[in-house]
């Protein structure tokens, strides 16, 4: 192959490399704008009087934590009249829910058939039994955690303040707890703060729906009521979110509503974790993809129509941009005198120092101290990202096909 061959061959890698890029592109672009964009007025209140708020537990074995997160609700400043706790205890064998029943603002509900399969189905469950008790429809809000979870004290107020201007679904600020336990807690910790910042927060801002992400979230009563939960993947956040995308819902995003949710300290979980994610994901763009761009008969604004699909896109379109990137850097490097591969270097080193510069400020933002985490967690960042682009490309063949329960410990975010 001469000079002239080599260079078509590279130029047309990069227009291919170009195609996923866009949907990269729409994310950066969507990101500035938020976070450059004022707050837009404040709305006035559409319901006066707070929520009654019905928070919703799914636990399976969780004596070791549970605890925490009654603890933090006990603490809450939101009215405890106006609070009841759901522990949904599913297949339980240990002491959960005899710690449940010392709380009394605790009611148990017990699970013991059907398959084991997360959340998803719990809820499914879970959610027809508490409306039956609540015959007359006294809880107007329902808050959903993991048993793992504590939550600062104003949580719920400031989720409640979300509801009453209107928004039906509300996702507050997940961060990681035991942020600095190891390395690799530290990575989940920079990345929570990164996803909670440039896509939610950004999303929020500019009026587009954030995804829920699993727990610390709350949606008005009469929806869940209307619509039940009817999730059939391993990611029923995205799902939930996605059904409700389609019948023109959005997803807002409360990020002074802060909870800490315990996160995996092994490589191995994180592995298993990241794969599930990804699994999930590509489930739910099997599902919802046709809907979201081509069934034009759904309630849905063009551009959150399109930004969905983006975002369903995302973990698909990185690695096939990434693999045409290495492909055309490893012919660069070994047919092209070395000039040619100077420009790709330097956009790649301007882009870790953006990288770099972005998790540093939303690390302060979110007062995560760096000495902390350390310089290293920091500059190893990248693998992290790498790690869970390799788990995309994994289940894109070999999808995960169990649920299989994360073992939680004591959370303690102090550490």
């Amino acid at each position: 192959m001469n000079l002239m061959q080599t260079l078509d061959l590279t130029n047309f890698l990069l227009v291919l490399q170009m195609i996923p890029m866009i949907v990269m592109a729409w994310i950066g672009v969507i990101a500035f704008w938020g976070l450059v964009k004022n707050r837009r007025p404040k709305a006035v209140y559409i319901k006066q009087e707070q929520n009654n708020f019905g928070i919703i537990v799914c636990a399976h074995n969780e004596e070791a934590s549970i605890a925490h997160l009654f603890d933090s609700i006990k603490a809450s400043d939101y009215p405890h009249e106006k609070i009841h706790v759901f522990l949904v205890a599913d297949h339980c064998t240990d002491r959960t829910t005899d710690i449940g029943r010392s709380y009394p603002f605790v009611t148990i509900l017990e699970r013991n058939e059907g398959p084991q399969d997360g959340k998803g189905s719990v809820l499914k469950w879970a959610l027809p039994r508490i409306f039956a008790m609540d015959k007359e429809n006294k809880l107007t809000a329902f808050a959903v955690f993991d048993a793992d979870n504590v939550l600062k004290p104003d949580f719920l107020e400031k989720i409640d303040d979300k509801l009453r201007r209107g928004n039906r679904i509300v996702q507050g600020n997940r961060l990681g707890g035991q942020p600095y336990r190891s390395f690799v807690t530290k990575w989940y910790t920079l990345y929570w703060a990164c996803y909670s910042m440039f896509f939610s927060y950004a999303r929020e801002k500019v009026g587009l729906s954030a995804f829920l992400t699993g727990t610390g979230f709350a949606v008005d009563g009469d929806l869940l009521r209307q619509e039940g939960w009817h999730t059939s993947t391993i990611t029923e956040d995205v799902e939930f979110s996605l059904d409700n995308v389609l019948r023109g819902q959005r997803v807002a995003f409360c990020i002074k509503a802060v909870c800490y949710d315990e996160q995996p300290h092994q490589v191995g979980v994180m592995f298993h974790q990241l794969a599930r994610w990804c699994t999930g994901g590509y489930q739910v763009l099997k599902k919802d993809f046709k809907s979201l761009a081509f069934d034009y008969s759904k309630p849905v604004r063009k551009m959150q129509r399109v930004d969905a699909i983006m975002l369903l896109l995302m973990g698909p379109c990185s690695w096939i941009s990434a693999i045409i990137s290495y492909i055309n850097s490893a012919i660069i490097f070994f047919k092209l005198p070395l000039l040619y591969f100077l420009p790709a270097t330097g956009f790649t080193t301007l882009s870790l120092i953006f990288m770099y510069v972005a998790v540093f400020m939303t690390a302060k933002y979110n007062h995560l101290p760096m000495r902390k985490i350390g310089l290293l967690p920091l500059l190893t960042f990248p693998l992290f990202l790498f790690v869970y682009m390799l788990c995309s490309i994994k289940t894109c063949f070999f999808p995960t096909r169990k649920w299989t329960k994360i073992q939680h410990e004591s959370l303690d975010t102090s550490q």
